[in-house]
């Protein structure tokens, strides 16, 4: 069932997340969990899986808000504030104080209304937590079914040396340039952005290599960081693989994937051109030049090494074919990434970068 799924997912997630964020970036201690991470971790996973090995008795005996006794109001108060804590850990209060917000509304709302405090209580638990309209609701839904896996394969390539390979395309087709090394910046951003989706992850990939690149031809080191994040931001709106939007829309407006990377082609490619001609104009101000042809990757490695786009191919192929479903073509591409990857020795995947993948992912 659905909810025995994404109960299980949310209960691993619960896990993954205390392990890795804590409570405040003043309590940074490499390898030590405290107490009461353990604790807050322990009792909120608990609730998720107590959720996901009972659904079937629960199915059965929980069929309206009525029914709710004090344990499962415990179980689900316990759970939502449980995840409500791991959110702030990792994105902050303000999305916190929106949910607040509502939820007091929603109390005095239903309290005005003539139901005691039990009763709204039960209700408002009942929905946000054993209901799939509230935590198990679309977003979570989507994040377990396409993002989660995506971000695998992402974390893949990464590993397996494609996403350098399209940094070297780039300095091949537009590093020679006036301003070369920004427009490689752009172009490797885009490129990268296909395969991540991710606008941090692209950043990390490409930045590391074309921001001193920028710095070392002229630019100055505030227009190169903002080169690079500008254009790795594009990461989320460039097909085949976009951010997690991408994946809501399709949802929301009950298209296929497909169909929403097709509409988004236009505005990616706009976007990536906007970036482009900007830094083309700062190279001329500043009358910098490109790098110099003998330092640029050779047409031959590039052509020697084109099998690495493979994996993308493939992937694009499945979704747009509407064959499969997206994350049985994301599993596909995972697995041709690996393959790819033994045919030469400074890609190749070993046990060690196997898991290193599975961990940034």
């Amino acid at each position: 069932a659905l909810e025995v799924r994404l109960t299980a997912f949310l209960g691993l997630i619960i896990i993954m997340g205390y392990l890795t964020y804590p409570v405040s970036k003043k309590h940074v201690h490499v390898n030590r969990l405290p107490w009461y991470d353990i604790v807050i971790m322990v009792i909120g996973a608990a609730a998720f899986f107590y959720y996901c090995f009972n659904y079937g008795t629960l199915i059965k005996t929980l069929t309206s808000a009525a029914k709710m006794t004090p344990f499962l109001i415990a179980v689900g108060v316990a759970g939502i504030l449980t995840l409500a804590e791991l959110c702030r850990r990792c994105v902050g209060v303000p999305i916190l104080v929106v949910v607040g917000a509502l939820l007091v509304y929603t109390f005095v709302s239903m309290l005005k209304g003539g139901q005691t405090f039990d009763q709204v209580l039960g209700r408002v638990i009942y929905t946000l937590f054993f209901g799939t309209s509230g935590v198990l609701s679309t977003p979570v839904q989507v994040c377990a079914k396409f993002i989660a896996v995506f971000i695998i394969f992402g974390a893949f390539l990464e590993r397996t040396g494609i996403s350098s390979f399209f940094i070297d395309l780039a300095n091949a087709i537009a590093g020679w340039t006036s301003g070369g090394p920004a427009k490689v910046a752009v172009i490797s951003s885009a490129l990268c952005g296909m395969v991540s989706g991710s606008s941090v992850g692209n950043t990390v990939t490409t930045g590391s290599v074309t921001i001193p690149m920028m710095k070392r031809t002229g630019y100055k080191p505030e227009f190169a960081g903002a080169v690079e994040a500008a254009a790795s931001t594009g990461g989320q709106i460039m097909p085949p693989i976009m951010g997690a939007a991408a994946f809501l829309m399709a949802e929301y407006m009950n298209v296929t994937y497909g169909q929403v990377t097709l509409w988004a082609i236009l505005p990616a490619v706009l976007y990536f051109g906007g970036i482009f001609i900007s830094v083309h104009l700062e190279a001329k101000k500043l009358g910098l030049r490109g790098i110099p042809r003998s330092e640029l990757p050779r047409f031959k490695y590039l052509m020697r090494n084109v099998y690495l786009l493979l994996p993308l191919v493939i992937l694009v192929y499945l979704v747009s074919s509407g064959s499969r479903t997206m994350a049985f073509a994301a599993a596909v591409a995972t697995v041709t990434a690996i393959v790819v990857s033994m045919f030469s020795k400074e890609t190749r995947m070993t046990p060690k970068k196997f898991f290193e993948a599975l961990a940034g992912g």
